[in-house]
């Protein structure tokens, strides 16, 4: 599989040794958590004492998630370019495509919150394709036949070429609030298309959207108290926005990635074009004042 170079580290590993396997897969590189989700545990680090610091961070999170101390570290080549995430139904081993996520704000580091997803994606058709099966080869590698995935691939360049490569593959559908941006044929939720396979009902060749769309995913800026989402009204009256959701109550204590493992809430947008889309998500987001203490 085309995929970082990488490295699994001991929990008993000393510091230097840690400091070698980041030396292997090269700088700058990425210090993750093997057990969580959502970018919370993941570190870039640009040199060997940013690494071992990445390390000992991570295990500090880890502790506070109540995950086993025997849990190894994942060190892994850092790959720059534009990301993208693949949704996808999995039948008899074969894959369907169910939606396409462009990344505009490709994350790079050193923590990597997600924040603006884009669909139908914007990269040139073989780039696409390629990228499509490379999720399909992931899958079958992992002994995936049946049931949702969610890949998560960045597109390099090699020699002179884009070439998508692997980062994460889970077999599950796209997390948090995000499928609420999808809508397929006469309103047919993404839900609504995993049970239908789950039921052994086949899925269309290519299951199509109804229209480009897409989801602001709200990250924590700073650690506190939240006290306050402002401007929601004026947010939600933007042209194109469909929804928004604030999903930490007032009065809870949050942290930002990669300590935390929540996103303040999600805005949802649709439009003529994908252009449209983000142009009125970062409308939206202009709207928005989040008050901490």
């Amino acid at each position: 599989m085309a995929q970082p170079a990488f490295r699994v580290v001991s929990p008993a590993a000393r510091g230097d040794l840690l400091r070698q396997a980041a030396a292997q897969v090269g700088f700058p590189c990425v210090v993750k958590a093997v057990s969580l989700s959502a970018s919370q545990g993941v570190l870039r680090a640009d040199h060997p004492a940013a690494a071992a610091a990445a390390a000992r961070r991570i295990r500090r999170v880890l502790a506070a998630a109540g995950r086993p101390g025997a849990e190894p570290l994942l060190v892994e080549e850092y790959l720059p370019g534009p990301e993208l995430s693949i949704d996808g139904l999995l039948s008899a081993g074969r894959l369907t495509v169910t939606a396409v996520f462009d990344k505009p704000e490709s994350p790079h580091g050193p923590t990597f919150e997600e924040t603006v997803l884009i669909t139908p994606s914007r990269l040139p058709g073989p780039v696409l394709a390629a990228a499509v099966a490379t999720a399909g080869r992931a899958a079958r590698a992992l002994g995936l036949t049946h049931g949702p995935i969610h890949a998560e691939l960045r597109i390099g360049q090699r020699g002179g070429q884009a070439r998508p490569a692997m980062l994460e593959q889970a077999a599950r559908s796209i997390g948090g609030l995000c499928s609420r941006a999808l809508r397929f044929g006469s309103g047919t939720s993404l839900e609504e298309l995993v049970l239908a396979n789950a039921l052994g009902r086949p899925a269309a060749p290519r299951c199509h959207l109804t229209r480009p769309s897409g989801v602001l995913m709200l990250p924590v800026p700073r650690p506190g108290v939240l006290r306050a989402v402002e401007g929601r009204a004026a947010a939600a009256a933007v042209p194109g926005i469909t929804g928004l959701t604030v999903t930490i109550p007032a009065g809870q204590r949050v942290r930002p990635l990669p300590d935390g493992d929540r996103y303040l809430g999600f805005v949802f947008a649709e439009g003529g074009t994908c252009d449209e889309v983000q142009e009125a998500l970062a409308a939206a987001r202009r709207q928005l004042r989040v008050v901490i203490s």
